[in-house]
């Protein structure tokens, strides 16, 4: 199942392994907020029977490859 945009977007702002008071603060929401479209986004990607601490990370590899986001790459985040 796709992602929506706002999941796509907390997924990308997540996918550098920020706190999710740092997610929330990139898209202007709650942490609540961040925690919540995270969640579901993992519900999306079929991510939520890999441990927590990997979990982020599974989702972001999941979305990439299924051509849900991109991520920036090191050279056009460079100053």
């Amino acid at each position: 199942m796709p992602l929506t945009p706002r999941q796509a977007q907390a997924l990308t702002a997540a996918a550098d392994g920020v706190p999710l008071r740092e997610v929330g603060a990139r898209l202007g929401i709650t942490r609540e907020q961040a925690s919540s479209l995270l969640s579901r986004a993992y519900e999306r990607l079929d991510v939520v029977h890999v441990p927590r601490d990997r979990r982020r990370a599974a989702a972001v590899r999941a979305a990439v490859r299924r051509g849900l986001i991109t991520l920036p790459t090191e050279e056009s985040s460079a100053p």
